[in-house]
């Protein structure tokens, strides 16, 4: 195999700046707020943008959370507001009802998102508490990027920029649905324009387009990417390469990583798709040096149990069990090669950061913009299918997917046309 060499990541200032510096320039942007909901694949998009914007170590993280635990597992499809309104009513209801009948058996189960996952530490996304930072502080410390991503932070994120306009510039990643100009900057993925296309159209009766989301082509303030953000890059895989020399750099080469994501809406499967991706490591294991497969949170157990049976005692292969630390960017810096489910735009999009040899398995499985995305990335050279008789030895390469990095210039030049600089 080909060694793969890493450039030295670009030279930071020696300071790290206090998130709230006295005596600054209210030109200069100095902070972000990012707003999560939970997700880490979500979270981590606004996270990674705000380190390539030179804020990784200046930014807040606040979270939108929703009840938890009973019905309330059925009713994330409801807008957040109205979806904690509902709690609300339906607690005061139940505690009504035991008073009532002197009840102490409670039935009605139902925490904040997080509520026993350490989240005392993340503040809650809360618009009139955001709003009076951006404005109390605007003139000592400056303007507040404000970083949101998923459906749940829209209405907080557009929120936030009706009533700090002048203190804000806010970007929502991932596309919002509708009114668009509530926001400075939206980023998304090209393949959410998908239903505007001939091809899309005719997959949709007529009469039920009008309620396919977008229906417009995207405005000047919409920045489109390949795949999704991260905060996967030079510098990162370098410091990975070096935190984990000590468990990688003696395993065999070529050193094939292999990531198993869940099944998805647009991206369905189950243990097919296990047999099918084990019978392929199995054709292709003469070539490996060594295998290591990490499954998600979320992989189902059907899935898991199969790779487990068939590949867990074979010595070629390690399975990651779920256990910290997590090997993930270890993988990255590391792995000679890599093979991902069709599910993981994020697992795909940070996988095709590195450069190296990218195979998908299960793409005929997906439909809809998840299609679009892999044949765009297949048009690009970017990916190659995983059928089981490729030689994982043979090296190729492509121009690492760099969307974090070409997003964030979009922002510094927005920020400039307002006559705002990020502090270098």
């Amino acid at each position: 195999m080909r060694p793969i060499l890493l450039p030295d990541p670009p030279t930071l200032s020696t300071g790290v700046p206090e998130i709230f510096e006295q005596g600054g320039s209210q030109n200069v942007v100095r902070r972000a707020v990012v707003i999560g909901n939970g997700f880490p694949g979500s979270e981590n998009q606004s996270i990674g943008l705000a380190r390539a914007l030179g804020l990784a170590q200046n930014h807040l993280l606040y979270r939108v959370t929703r009840p938890k635990g009973g019905i309330h597992e059925w009713l994330h499809w409801l807008p957040v507001g109205f979806h904690k309104k509902l709690e609300f009513i339906l607690r005061h209801i139940y505690l009504y009802s035991r008073l009532m009948l002197g009840s102490k058996q409670s039935k009605y189960i139902a925490s904040e998102n997080g509520g026993s996952v350490g989240l005392s530490s993340i503040l809650e996304a809360d618009v009139k508490s955001i709003v009076s930072m951006a404005r109390d502080t605007y003139e000592k410390d400056g303007p507040l990027v404000v970083i949101a991503c998923g459906r749940d932070t829209v209405s907080i994120a557009s929120s936030i920029r009706r009533l700090a306009s002048e203190n804000v510039f806010v970007v929502q990643i991932q596309h919002p649905r509708s009114h668009l100009n509530r926001f400075d900057m939206v980023i998304t993925p090209r393949h959410d324009y998908y239903p505007l296309t001939l091809e899309a159209q005719e997959q949709v009766p007529r009469f039920m387009r009008r309620w396919i989301t977008p229906r417009e082509p995207p405005q000047d303030h919409v920045v489109l990417t390949t795949g999704a953000l991260h905060g996967i890059d030079y510098a990162t895989l370098r410091k990975s390469a070096s935190a984990w020399h000590d468990e990688f750099a003696s395993l065999p080469k070529p050193l094939v990583v292999v990531n198993i994501g869940w099944p998805r809406r647009n991206c369905r499967y189950g243990a097919d798709l296990a047999k099918q991706l084990i019978n392929a490591l199995l054709s292709v294991l003469d070539s490996c040096g060594s295998v290591r497969i990490t499954l998600s949170y979320k992989t189902p157990e059907k899935v898991s149990r199969v790779i487990f049976k068939e590949l867990g005692d074979n010595p070629k292969v390690f399975i990651w069990n779920g256990q910290e630390p997590n090997p993930y960017m270890g993988h990255l810096a590391w792995g000679d090669a890599f093979v991902v489910t069709a599910d993981s735009v994020s697992l795909i999009s940070e996988a095709c950061s590195t450069g190296k040899p990218v195979y998908v398995i299960g793409a005929d499985h997906c439909k809809w913009k998840i299609a679009d995305f892999h044949k765009s990335l297949r048009e690009r050279g970017v990916v190659r299918p995983f059928t089981g008789l490729e030689d994982m030895s043979e090296s190729w390469s492509y121009p690492p997917l760099n969307d974090t990095a070409e997003a964030a210039m979009r922002v510094r030049s927005a920020l400039a046309a307002r006559g705002w600089s990020l502090r270098s």
